[in-house]
């Protein structure tokens, strides 16, 4: 029988491997392989932070991010993976560091007790589609002439998975051969497809040959097939699916019918509007199949009050 390994790329799975203190171990050597640490560098434990810390602005901007840890080297760590774009990431980044940032000092510390703040981010499109063709990107803030750097305090980086897989197909022997510390874990989140609902087997195969010889990639890709086969987590993770395609979907239907009718106001409202619709709908249909509310408010990034009025809405009806 085949195996069934649902899409990494899910916010929801994402999170779920990659983020969960009973996986702390992948957690670490994920962080460590990306980062390219080794030796004294290395991380050696973290702290899983609240990905709720940042709190919402009185402009509506949420703070949920996908994974936020304090790590044993004294660094704060947010990793987000985002499979479309929404044309915003750069400011999304700077916005997210900014907040996670200051967010450490407390009233009356000196401003030496700020910690290095680093923010990853795994995309599935191109961010930088000129301006390089490498698929990691790390950034700092450099004086434009010296080119010295700020503060090693603020450090990006960029996973590009589109333009992984594309040198992975070209230059899969060489890279087998003397493969980046990232390359097993890019290869498990690129294995997927949740737009076809593929699994590619030439990836897959060769991660778990390269897993024989990286315990924690073995074991990341075991509790992968366990996650994968749960059946509330299939449920969850359909739920996310259709909710995301429908969000989609509203927004370039509602771009389209917007530069027919030039009403740039009118189509943010029509956006806003089909994803609420859509989400009311969704948290409805996973209310009825008995998931928690809880659960529900993590997995779609809802405030947990606002689903509880909507159950509420129903028990009333009934």
């Amino acid at each position: 029988m085949t195996k069934e390994y649902l899409d990494l790329k899910m916010d929801f799975m994402f999170k779920q491997l990659f983020g969960h203190p009973s996986r702390k171990n992948i957690t670490i050597a994920f962080l460590n392989d990306l980062l390219n640490r080794k030796g004294q560098d290395r991380i050696v434990d973290v702290q899983y932070e609240n990905t709720e810390r940042i709190k919402s602005d009185p402009d509506g901007k949420t703070g949920r991010l996908d994974i936020l840890v304090y790590t044993s080297n004294h660094e704060r760590i947010n990793v987000e993976i985002q499979v479309e774009n929404q044309h915003n990431m750069r400011e999304r980044v700077l916005y997210y560091w900014t907040k996670l940032f200051s967010s450490t000092l407390e009233a009356g510390q000196n401003y030496t007790e700020l910690v290095p703040t680093i923010m990853i981010s795994i995309l599935n499109y191109l961010l930088f589609p000129h301006q390089t063709k490498r698929f990691h990107n790390r950034f700092h803030v450099y004086e434009d002439l010296e080119f010295f750097m700020w503060s090693p305090h603020l450090e990006f980086h960029t996973f590009d998975l589109t333009k992984f897989k594309s040198k992975w197909k070209k230059y899969r022997r060489g890279m087998k051969a003397k493969p980046p510390a990232a390359y097993p874990w890019l290869m498990m989140l690129s294995a997927a497809d949740y737009r076809k609902k593929t699994i590619d087997t030439d990836i897959l195969q060769e991660l778990e040959e390269l897993a024989m010889n990286e315990q924690e990639v073995l074991d990341a890709i075991k509790e992968w097939e366990s996650l994968s086969a749960n059946r509330e987590n299939k449920l969850l993770y359909d739920a996310r699916l259709k909710f995301l395609r429908d969000q989609l979907a509203n927004i370039r239907g509602e771009r389209e019918e917007g530069r027919e009718e030039g009403r740039q106001e009118g189509l943010k409202e029509g956006i806003q509007k089909g994803i609420e619709k859509e989400r009311e709908t969704v948290i409805k249909k996973m209310l009825s199949k008995g998931t928690a509310p809880e659960t529900i408010a993590d997995m779609l990034d809802y405030p947990l009050e606002e689903i509880k009025k909507i159950q509420w809405e129903i028990t009333r009806r009934h």
